[in-house]
């Protein structure tokens, strides 16, 4: 039987891995900066291409860009613009309304990028009545964004003030506590919850206090 790890070997061990991680950064990094100042490139510009040429193919199905494997945990960086591309289309069709992107293919179009769509197979009834309910929904999004506004913006801030939580946290709590009220079974959350808290405070405490095995 193998010699279970002690706490400092492992954090020792996961040092090493993670200064050698910052290493390559740092000389990625360095190769991108000297090739940008020596070809008159803008650096972002470089490190954005090199994720397009790194994970290029990443997560196809069939050689496809358009299909994506979920297993794959680093996916192509190009394929996902497309296939939400597709998909925007293919709902335009569905529902005829194409001229909702004439302004985003007009803005393209400046852009020396000309986009041609064909108008595919119709999938509704009556036109007027979808983008009604649409409009509607559209509505009750608007009271949906605000009511989220106040409780990310206002009232986690409010949870902070007052020692309750922090605020990135509080929408946990509420939700935590919406389930509470409506008598949902909350025993397991709980509990998870509390470990995970209780787990993190003896790795930081162990760091801190250098009580480490």
């Amino acid at each position: 039987m193998s010699k279970q790890i002690t706490e400092t070997e492992l954090l020792d061990d996961s040092r090493e891995i993670l200064v050698n991680k910052k290493a390559a950064s740092k000389n990625m990094n360095m190769v991108l900066h000297e090739t940008a100042k020596m070809q008159g490139i803008e650096k972002p510009i470089l490190a954005r291409m090199k994720d397009y040429l790194h994970y290029r193919g990443m997560g196809w199905i069939g050689n496809n860009p358009l299909e994506k494997d979920p297993e794959e945990r680093f996916p192509d960086r190009v394929s996902p613009c497309f296939r939400k591309l597709l998909q925007i289309i293919n709902d335009l069709r569905a529902t005829d309304c194409l001229e909702w992107l004439d302004p985003y293919l007009d803005a393209m179009k400046q852009n020396g990028i000309t986009i041609s769509i064909t108008p595919g197979t119709v999938r509704i009834n009556d036109k007027t009545e979808v983008e009604a309910a649409l409009q509607n929904a559209s509505d009750f999004q608007t009271t949906i964004c605000q009511l989220a506004d106040e409780i990310n913006d206002i009232k986690a801030v409010e949870a902070e003030e007052i020692c309750l939580t922090k605020q990135n946290e509080f929408k946990k709590l509420l939700n935590f506590y919406d389930k509470k009220q409506n008598n949902k079974d909350i025993d397991d959350l709980y509990q998870d919850t509390v470990t995970d808290f209780e787990m993190r405070e003896t790795g930081y405490t162990k760091v801190y206090d250098e009580t480490l095995s």
